[in-house]
């Protein structure tokens, strides 16, 4: 016998074996519905039951407002937004791949003083600052993509 056709042989052998547990573990388990739909009802009691209110500040109605903010889960439309990220391919939606916004150099600095970009160390801030990062960023999305 070769070695492919054994491993061939050994690799259906392997199959038939896994599937035929994989079956008896499904036939084995049982789900009592009534059971878990009680538990889910027992769940949304304790949900449900009034939850002890701060003291935020003594004027009832700021503690009032205050104790229902507290309590109140987060908006939907927020949630929305922490799972939200910026892809490279999203700049030119966001009108970031325009030629006015390439490699503008700034000629002013924070207070306002002039910037001398003859200097070494201003000239590679300035390109760090400035450089089209597009590519490396897509390469990045790449990467993460292929994870």
């Amino acid at each position: 016998m070769s070695s492919k056709s054994f491993v061939k042989l050994l690799r259906k052998i392997i199959r038939e074996e896994v599937q035929d547990a994989v079956r008896t573990v499904l036939t084995e388990q049982t789900v009592n519905h009534n059971q878990i739909i009680e538990h889910g009802m027992n769940l949304s009691h304790v949900a449900d039951s009034p939850k002890p209110k701060k003291q935020f500040t003594k004027n009832s109605m700021l503690n009032d407002l205050l104790n229902e903010t507290a309590a109140a889960p987060a908006a939907p439309e927020m949630a929305e937004w922490s799972t939200m990220n910026f892809k490279s391919e999203m700049a030119d939606a966001f009108g970031m791949n325009t030629p006015s916004s390439a490699n503008i150099a700034p000629s002013t600095g924070i207070n306002g003083e002039a910037v001398n970009m003859h200097k070494e160390g201003v000239a590679a801030t300035v390109n760090a600052m400035t450089k089209d990062y597009s590519a490396l960023m897509k390469a990045i999305d790449k990467k993460k993509m292929n994870r």
